[in-house]
């Protein structure tokens, strides 16, 4: 194993420990994990775009995340909790 492979895995895992997601940020990662874009989401939640834009950019920060499938993922590993 190659030098910080296996500590680079550990820490983003538990840096979502670290940084938990709020339950407005959890919400809209749940609807991301559904599919839904941004726009359909702050209609559902009756929010704007820009605002929807934020809570997934800070999402995305928190969990060291750079793609919406990683969060369907992660959604998915962490349902229920």
């Amino acid at each position: 194993m190659a030098r910080g492979e296996g500590p680079a895995v550990a820490d983003a895992a538990d840096h979502a420990e670290v940084k938990p997601l709020t339950r407005r940020e959890k919400e809209i990662a749940a609807l991301v994990a559904d599919g839904l874009g941004n726009r359909e989401i702050a209609q559902r939640l009756f929010l704007s775009k820009r605002t929807v834009d934020s809570h997934i950019e800070h999402i995305f920060a928190k969990l060291s995340f750079s793609s919406r499938t990683q969060l369907a993922g992660w959604v998915r590993d962490h349902a229920g909790q």
